[in-house]
């Protein structure tokens, strides 16, 4: 696939998951992301999101850590019962943009973990601010 098409593929992955913004300021399309896009594959591509993905899974699991030692230990435990759900939630939502056909379903599965577990990472951080 063509550099420029591909990235069009790309933006159009990403623009099916829900964007978040707000208090965080997040914002699905980072310059972090944009240079996937500049990839000359879908493996290249992919692999670019994995380590950003990769990035903020240990900043998330570093969030939750310290949430759950800032936390009283009935909040804590709350705050784990839910953490399971968004784990669900998460693996099942991505195995679903994975499902597809052909190179957008990897890149969309690609997508679907990164601003996931990016923007559950920024709410597990806001949570310790308080």
């Amino acid at each position: 696939m063509h550099k420029t098409s591909f990235g069009l593929v790309l933006l159009a992955a990403a623009a099916l998951l829900p964007a978040r913004t707000g208090a965080q300021g997040a914002d699905w399309y980072t310059r972090d992301y944009r240079a996937c896009a500049e990839k000359e594959s879908t493996l290249e591509t992919v692999e670019c999101i994995d380590d950003l993905y990769g990035l903020w899974d240990d900043r998330l699991n570093a969030a939750y850590r310290q949430a759950l030692d800032f936390l009283p230990a009935e909040r804590g435990s709350a705050l784990d019962a839910v953490q399971q759900r968004w784990l669900a939630y998460r693996e099942a939502s991505c195995r679903f943009y994975g499902s597809g056909h052909g190179a957008l379903a990897q890149v969309e599965a690609a997508v679907c973990l990164y601003v996931l577990t990016r923007d559950r990472a920024l709410e597990l951080e806001t949570l310790l601010e308080r």
